[in-house]
């Protein structure tokens, strides 16, 4: 039965698409000025707009360094081409593994676009490219593979120490051929013997894929719960026990695709962004695909366009569960498009508010439905409610100027979105912050010196790891954090991130 090796066969697209990211351009309005060993921001004012990425022409690397390769240029972004020329490349890694994935919508947004950024590359004392290996580490663990493929396309020809990356995003993506071909070319020199043989079998020899699982049996060198696989898989061996991925298994890609390949059932819900990337398909059943989009949309992964359509694809079959958050958004959606009932409108609001407001795709939900919330006639308690959804939004710029706004929104909120508005007594520890940071800001000595050195990549990531700890509860981390990220002309992301603090209910 070889035709458990047949996939859906598609050539690698040179063309990504990853909406939701934000345009920050902190240059717009912001220039720096050297003065007696001190950067000076001359606005800190920041205008951002919602993007998508371009199209993406793959070119060859000539001599350009492969840790400078982006999908987003500086013209898109407005970080300049520096960003990252004066650091370590060592010391970046650091920080890109100490961030994690940001908590804040807004930082997400922002690392994101960082990742994804056209720059300069840092300083290396090896060729080992592990800058652009991690970033697209990054991009691979929160699900966004369609970005990590491209970026790797960009990077070619691959270096023999990216083939593993191209290879394991392959295997993810729900429209990719695995990278078979560049991992045959290495031969013995790609030291996953595993996915040797898994490659050899689906380009049909059957033979040299036989005798390199032989050998690798015979010397142990592949763990055991892949070599059962992979000996099924080749029909050498009979699996002795069904092997079922839980979430104490570290499960690797290929793992992965075999465990779909002989099928096997996988519980969705108990696996990494990484392997659910290729259920927003919908290929493995429309109840995966809804849970893929829960939980990409938690990491800024997927926009609010696709989320919506996901969601109201088809008619839920159930009421309890994530079924009953589909009939909300569902009704919410129908209300809005074709009621003339205000109080149907208001019902169907007020049930998928609740629904939502408690977790985190809150400021997606908000995403999606503030501009049609705006434009609907609804009692004044109703667009209260509207009002201070939309300012988890990206649109919040334009709420805070409703008049309503004044009567439904905590005079704070005003304090972040409007420089008039100075004097507010702050309710607790967090607001006196987060006032602080704005109008009293406190920037650390360091992030002066590393901006003087030409750091700024550095400096915006050391912000969003205080950011992190600055959430959990340490205020002069939050106070830092934002104060660094207004310095350097991220006022958008500080405002967002403030009102989502206040206002958020997650």
């Amino acid at each position: 039965m070889r035709t458990k090796a047949s996939f859906i066969v598609t050539s690698i697209a040179a063309t990504a698409i990853f909406t939701g990211t934000v345009s920050s351009k902190f240059l717009e309005n912001n220039y720096y000025v050297y003065n007696s060993q001190e950067l000076i921001n001359s606005h800190n004012l920041v205008q951002v707009s919602q993007t998508a990425l371009p199209e993406i022409e793959v070119t060859k690397l000539d001599d350009v360094p492969r840790s400078s390769v982006g999908l987003l240029p500086p013209t898109v972004t407005g970080f300049p081409a520096s960003m990252w020329k004066e650091s370590q490349a060592d010391d970046l890694v650091r920080l890109l593994r100490e961030l994690g994935s940001p908590t804040s919508p807004a930082a997400q947004k922002l690392l994101f676009q960082m990742l994804l950024a056209e720059a300069e590359a840092p300083l290396s004392l090896d060729d080992t490219e592990e800058f652009l290996s991690e970033r697209i580490s990054i991009l691979i663990s929160s699900g966004a593979i369609d970005p990590a493929i491209a970026l790797l396309e960009r990077a070619s020809p691959l270096p023999p120490q990216l083939v593993p990356k191209l290879f394991e995003a392959s295997l993810l993506g729900s429209q990719y051929e695995p990278a078979c071909k560049q991992v045959l070319e290495l031969g013995a020199n790609y030291k996953n013997d595993a996915g040797r043989i898994y490659c050899h079998a689906l380009e049909g020899d059957w033979l040299t894929a036989s005798l390199i699982y032989n050998t690798s049996k015979a010397l142990d060198s592949i763990e055991t719960s892949t070599l059962v696989l992979l000996g099924e898989f080749l029909e050498i061996d009979e699996a002795t026990q069904k092997i079922f991925p839980t979430p104490e298994i570290n499960l690797s890609p290929l793992d992965f695709k075999l465990y779909e390949t002989l099928g096997y059932h996988i519980v969705r819900e108990d696996l990494a962004n990484a392997f659910i990337f290729s259920d927003l398909s919908g290929e493995n059943g429309w109840y995966a695909q809804l849970t893929a989009a829960e939980k990409l949309a938690e990491y800024g992964v997927i926009d609010a366009n696709r989320f919506l359509g996901i969601f109201t694809a088809y008619e839920p079959p159930s009421s309890s569960g994530i079924w009953e958050r589909v009939s909300a958004i569902q009704r919410l959606d129908k209300a809005l498009a074709s009621s003339d009932s205000t109080k149907e409108v208001e019902l169907a609001l007020r049930n998928a508010w609740q629904l939502f407001r408690f977790t985190a795709n809150s400021s997606i939900f908000a995403e999606i439905f503030t501009p049609r919330l705006l434009e609907t006639k609804l009692t004044p308690n109703s667009e209260i409610m509207a009002i201070k959804i939309g300012m988890l939004s990206s649109n919040y710029n334009n709420i805070i100027s409703n008049p309503l706004a004044i009567n439904a929104l905590e005079p704070i909120i005003f304090a972040f979105t409007n420089r008039e508005v100075q004097f507010v007594k702050p309710k607790n520890t967090l607001e006196k912050t987060l006032l602080d940071a704005f109008y009293r800001p406190r920037v650390p000595s360091y992030v002066r010196l590393q901006l003087a050195d030409g750091k700024l990549g550095e400096v915006i990531l050391n912000a969003l790891i205080q950011l992190e700890r600055g959430i959990s509860g340490d205020m002069q981390d939050l106070l830092e954090s934002i104060s660094t990220l207004r310095h350097v002309g991220l006022e958008r992301v500080s405002q967002r991130t403030a009102l989502w603090l206040i206002l958020s209910e997650t």
